[in-house]
């Protein structure tokens, strides 16, 4: 940890579709994706509370049983544990945060 720039962060292609870049710590992580337009994530939870800010492009969220689209600027937060859904994206970037809050 320390000081960086978000340029010196690796970026991992999960498929040509998806990149991320991560910087993590003992108790949090940001994730900043790169989801192409149409990619589909199915149903899923995670051990964590879940924070997205949407950078560019638009997203479609269903939270439980709540459904939105975000747009740049949007915002999506998660409890832990609870079911999270991305239906469709168009060329999205998102920041995605997680830890202990």
């Amino acid at each position: 940890m320390g000081f960086g720039t978000f340029a010196a962060l690796a970026e991992e292609l999960i498929s040509e579709k998806i990149s991320r870049r991560i910087l993590s710590g003992d108790q949090g992580m940001l994730v900043w994706w790169s989801i192409a337009a149409g990619v589909h994530v199915e149903p899923h939870s995670h051990a964590n509370e879940q924070i997205v800010w949407m950078l560019k492009g638009k997203m479609e969220f269903r939270l439980g049983s709540e459904q939105r689209v975000c747009g740049p600027g949007g915002l999506a937060a998660s409890r832990r544990r609870s079911k999270t859904r991305l239906p469709r994206s168009t060329c999205s970037r998102c920041g995605h945060v997680r830890g202990h809050f």
